[in-house]
C-alpha cells in the first residue's frame, strides 16, 4: 500500500515512478489497478441480512428514527401484552362459570327421565279423570233404565238408554286397555282389609256383617302404576269394634 503524503503526492510518486526500472514500475502499476477494481465491487452481504435489503435504494435511517421506532414498537407490545393479560382474565372467569353450571349427562338423563314422568303422570291422570265421567254416565243411565216401569218401560226411550249404557261401557273398555298398556293398575279394594297406603277412608260404619277394618263400598277406585301410587282409593270401611258406642244403661232409680 502506498502512503503518500498532503502536497507531496505528485513530486515524490513521479520521483518514486522514476527511480524504478520498467519492469518494477509495471507490477506497481498492475497491483493499484488491482486494488482500484477490488474497490470497485460491491461487498458481499453480512449474514441474515437479505440481499434485496442491501440492493434497496431506500435511504438508511439514522440512529434516532431507528431509537424512535424500537420505542414505539415497545410501548405498542406493552399494550397488547395487557390487552392479552384482560383477555385470559375474562375467559378464564367465563370458563369457571361454565364449568359451575355445566350438568353432566348423567345428570342431564336424570332430568330428562323425571321430566317424562310427571309428564306421563299428568296424561294418566287426565286418563283416569275421563274414565270417572264414563263410570258415572253409565251408572246414571242404569239408574234411569231400571226407574222405567209400566207404562214408560213401553213408550220411554229404552233403546236410546240401552245404547247409551253399552257405548259407554265399549269406551271405557278400550280406554281401560289403554291403562293396562301403560302399566297402570287398579287398586284391589272390595272385601279387602283397609292399607291407609293405598286407600283413603271417607266414611266409616258400623256393621256385622263384615270385619272390622273391612272395605264394603268403593266411592272412587285408585290406581297404581310401577309401585307409585296415581290416585288413592276412596272407600267405605268397617269400623274397629272399640270404635262402637255401648249403649248406656238407665241409671234412674
Amino acid at each position: 500500500m502506498l502512503a503518500l503524503a498532503p502536497g507531496s503526492m505528485c513530486y515524490t510518486g513521479a520521483a518514486t515512478m522514476n527511480g524504478l526500472d520498467p519492469e518494477h514500475r509495471r507490477h506497481v502499476l498492475e497491483a493499484v489497478a488491482v486494488w482500484l477494481d477490488e474497490l470497485a465491487e460491491a461487498e458481499p452481504p453480512l449474514p441474515g441480512v437479505a440481499p434485496e435489503a442491501v440492493q434497496s435504494a431506500e435511504p438508511v435511517p439514522d440512529l434516532f428514527t431507528v431509537l424512535g421506532q424500537l420505542t414505539a414498537l415497545t410501548r405498542e407490545t406493552q399494550l397488547q401484552g395487557r390487552a392479552t393479560n384482560r383477555l385470559h382474565a375474562e375467559l378464564s372467569a367465563k370458563l369457571d362459570h361454565l364449568a359451575e353450571n355445566q350438568i353432566s349427562a348423567g345428570t342431564m338423563a336424570r332430568k330428562l327421565g323425571d321430566i317424562r314422568r310427571e309428564a306421563r303422570f299428568e296424561v294418566i291422570t287426565e286418563l283416569l279423570e275421563v274414565r270417572d265421567r264414563f263410570s258415572r254416565g253409565v251408572e246414571e243411565a242404569q239408574r234411569r233404565l231400571a226407574g222405567l216401569h209400566g207404562f214408560w218401560a213401553r213408550f220411554a226411550q229404552r233403546e236410546v238408554l240401552t245404547a247409551l249404557i253399552e257405548g259407554n261401557l265399549l269406551a271405557r273398555e278400550r280406554l281401560d286397555d289403554l291403562l293396562r298398556r301403560l302399566d297402570v293398575r287398579e287398586i284391589p279394594c272390595l272385601g279387602q282389609p283397609f292399607d291407609p297406603t293405598l286407600m283413603q277412608a271417607v266414611e266409616v260404619v258400623h256393621t256385622t256383617t263384615a270385619a272390622p277394618g273391612t272395605v264394603v263400598d268403593v266411592f272412587r277406585p285408585g290406581y297404581i302404576s310401577n309401585g307409585r301410587v296415581l290416585r288413592f282409593a276412596e272407600v267405605r270401611v268397617v269400623a274397629d269394634a272399640r270404635d262402637t258406642p255401648t249403649p248406656q244403661g238407665n241409671t234412674d232409680g
